[in-house]
């Protein structure tokens, strides 16, 4: 897995393919590719995008940033929309830059909200459910993506390469790659708060979450599915049905 020179940084765009297993296989490429919004694609970039033949695009942000910037239609891909966002939690929360930019108490109460929400997004989501169905029923390539392609997409990649039984630490290494797409994002966005980050460094962890990923919230997401079902197998098959036989054939269509 690496950086594809033919999409811009910024679209956070890559094949899960190379990424290895427990037991020494390596995700197939070619069949799951994760990224940004479509909408965000320069018509070079959607001509390449279309050479890679994807059969269902899954977007997972809200009916209100689809308005806003809805995707360009891809000849022979199904387009599925279905928020990943969930409802428990999200209302607390000020994902606005205002609230994202926050210091002393406030920011720290606002990191929990967060961290909180964290603890419940790999749960009864209906959006990663329908996503693990159209993998079940063979509808690859997938492409699924949010706006940034980070956060929503971050959880749902984390799923899909859990099922495939990848390698804990590659799992963390695909996640933390968005930090590598979006380098030069957050180093403007961190760099104009410098002087506050002096007496204030909390504002860089939420900014981090704005513009980048922690590496926290990884643990976050992975400590709660423990914390809850004890070990992946269980919670793949209470949210998602992924029964061991149907595991086994996900895993025999889509590693190498």
């Amino acid at each position: 897995m690496s950086i594809d020179a033919r999409f811009k940084d910024a679209l956070n765009f890559r094949d899960l393919g190379g990424l290895k297993t427990e037991d020494g296989k390596a995700v197939k490429p070619g069949v799951f590719y994760r990224g940004a919004g479509l909408c965000f694609f320069d018509e070079k970039e959607l001509d390449c995008f279309k050479q890679l033949k994807i059969k269902t695009i899954m977007d997972l942000r809200s009916a209100s940033e689809i308005e806003e910037l809805p995707d360009p239609d891809i000849k022979g891909a199904k387009l599925i929309r279905h928020s990943g966002l969930i409802v428990k939690g999200a209302g607390d929360i000020d994902w606005s830059p205002k609230g994202m930019a926050r210091i002393g108490g406030e920011a720290f109460e606002q990191l929990k909200k967060i961290e909180g929400y964290y603890r419940l997004i790999a749960f009864d989501n209906t959006a990663f459910k329908i996503m693990m169905e159209q993998i079940v029923e063979d509808n690859v390539p997938l492409y699924f993506h949010c706006a940034t392609g980070k956060d929503r997409t971050g959880v749902a990649a984390m799923i899909i390469l859990m099922a495939l039984g990848v390698k804990k630490e590659e799992i963390r290494k695909d996640y933390l790659l968005s930090n590598t797409y979006r380098q030069k994002i957050l180093e403007k966005t961190l760099a104009k708060v410098a002087d506050i980050a002096k007496e204030h460094p909390e504002i860089n962890e939420l900014l981090t979450l704005q513009d980048g990923v922690r590496e926290k919230t990884f643990d976050i997401v992975i400590s709660s599915i423990k914390e809850k079902y004890g070990n992946d197998r269980e919670y793949l098959y209470k949210e998602f049905a992924l029964d061991e036989e149907t595991l086994n054939g996900l895993r025999e269509k889509y590693l190498i």
